[in-house]
C-alpha cells in the first residue's frame, strides 16, 4: 500500500455545502475501513487535503469519483501525489460534529 495526497479544489458551493453531511459520513466509512489516512478543508473554503492509503492512483482516483462531492460537481480539480511520509505523530482522531 502506498500513501497519497489529493489536493481537491471545490466548485459550486451550494451544491457542495447541500452534500457536504452525506460527503463526511462518505469520508467516515473510509476512515473506518483504513483507506483515508487523514482529510480537512482549507481555511479559505477553496478546497481540501485528503491523505489516502491505497493500492495504487488509480484507486485513489476511484475513491474521489465516488466521492458525494464528485457526484454533485463539487470538486474542479484534483491533484494527486504519492507521498513518501518520513515522519508522524500519533494523534486523537478528530470526528466533525
Amino acid at each position: 500500500m502506498a500513501i497519497f495526497a489529493v489536493w481537491a479544489q471545490f466548485t459550486n458551493h451550494e451544491e457542495r455545502l447541500k452534500m457536504r453531511p452525506t460527503h463526511r459520513v462518505y469520508l467516515a466509512e473510509l476512515l473506518d475501513k483504513g483507506k483515508l489516512v487523514s482529510s480537512g478543508p482549507f481555511k479559505d473554503d477553496t478546497g481540501a487535503l485528503l491523505i489516502y492509503e491505497a493500492a495504487d492512483e488509480a484507486e485513489v482516483r476511484q475513491l474521489m469519483a465516488d466521492d458525494p462531492y464528485a457526484t454533485v460537481g463539487a470538486i474542479g480539480s484534483c491533484e494527486i501525489k504519492e507521498w513518501n511520509r518520513v515522519f508522524a505523530q500519533p494523534t486523537e482522531e478528530i470526528r466533525p460534529s
